[in-house]
């Protein structure tokens, strides 16, 4: 499998799971998440699964500090409903860090480390995602704007191109190259990254 190389360099996140330990999937139930991972579940690396990552990201050391967030003790909420815009998207990758998860998720052992109803659309906040400690409550609220990082003025040409079937192979590879370098300066450029992702 190939993919960008900045992909390597985005700092990971840490986590621990109470139920990937009791049921021996990781030793001391620790889990480290790599960007990769995101794009994995999202099948595709953009400026919405970067954000999403971001938030994730600071939005854990917000509620953790220094340490571990426990996976499956995190609620999150969405300001837009599930079927606008990328809002699914948004909510899938964070579920995927958090291990929050709609009424579909897991539902427990005994009814305890339960992952279902804990991920909600269409909350009404000032921000666009909120997380909340179940163990005490504490919550942070973030809004995420990408248009900090501009995109390249070659790329709606080249996505035009694309979109109506006459891209050449050069310029369905310059697009790609692009997009990803967009990307890659969200991720890497930490001193953008408290312009982006806005805490309430």
């Amino acid at each position: 499998m190939k993919y960008p190389t900045f992909f390597d360099d985005v700092e990971p996140i840490d986590t621990k799971d109470p139920l990937a330990e009791i049921l021996g999937a990781m030793e001391d139930g620790l889990i480290t998440y790599q960007y990769v991972d995101m794009v994995k579940l999202a099948g595709h690396s953009c400026p919405t699964v970067a954000g999403a990552w971001l938030m994730c990201k600071m939005g854990l050391e917000k509620l953790y500090g220094s340490d571990l967030p426990v996976r499956g003790n995190i609620k999150v909420e969405m300001r837009g409903a599930l079927d606008e815009g990328v809002e699914g998207v948004i909510g899938n990758c964070i579920g995927l860090i958090t291990g929050a998860a709609n009424e579909g998720g897991f539902k427990g052992l005994g009814g305890k480390m339960g992952r279902d109803h804990r991920l909600f659309f269409g909350v009404s906040m000032e921000g666009e995602v909120r997380m909340t400690r179940l163990d005490n409550g504490t919550s942070v609220e973030m809004s995420y704007n990408p248009s900090i990082v501009p995109a390249d003025p070659q790329m709606q040409p080249l996505m035009q191109k694309i979109m109506q079937g006459v891209a050449t192979s050069e310029e369905k590879k310059r697009f790609g190259e692009l997009w990803q370098a967009r990307v890659e300066k969200i991720l890497l450029n930490k001193a953008l990254w408290s312009q982006m992702v806005t805490m309430i």
